[in-house]
């Protein structure tokens, strides 16, 4: 890979569609699980392994964040902008981790298996 990439590599772009797909897809179910109560079981019964997944692929995509080079700011972008922008994304990367670790915490506290596929726990 490039010392100064123009773009985001491959890999990145794929983990950062993936996660906006499931991000938006547990935010629509949480949405319907709340206000369909005839729904309400086959929902949770794909929001909670979905939960884990983020939290599978959010620690995956922390770890290639780490190990990726990024391509520089624009030279437009001011200081305060550069700062806004990485605070925002270390704000998002802590909550892709944390609101699964919540979820998975209730689950645990409240005695309830997380399956993730089938039978599968």
């Amino acid at each position: 890979m490039a010392s100064n990439p123009t773009q985001f590599a491959l890999a990145s772009r794929i983990l950062h569609w993936l996660m906006a797909a499931m991000l938006l897809s547990m935010l629509f179910i949480g949405v319907t699980m709340v206000s369909s109560l005839g729904n309400y079981h086959r929902l949770v019964a794909i929001h909670r392994p979905l939960g884990i997944t983020i939290l599978i692929l959010a620690v995956i995509r922390l770890v290639n964040r780490m190990f990726t080079t990024l391509p520089p700011f624009p030279p437009t972008m001011s200081r305060r902008e550069r700062w806004v922008a990485t605070a925002s994304e270390r704000m998002l990367y802590t909550l892709m981790l944390a609101l699964p670790l919540v979820g998975w915490g209730m689950l645990s506290a409240g005695h309830y298996p997380i399956v993730m596929f089938g039978s599968w726990h």
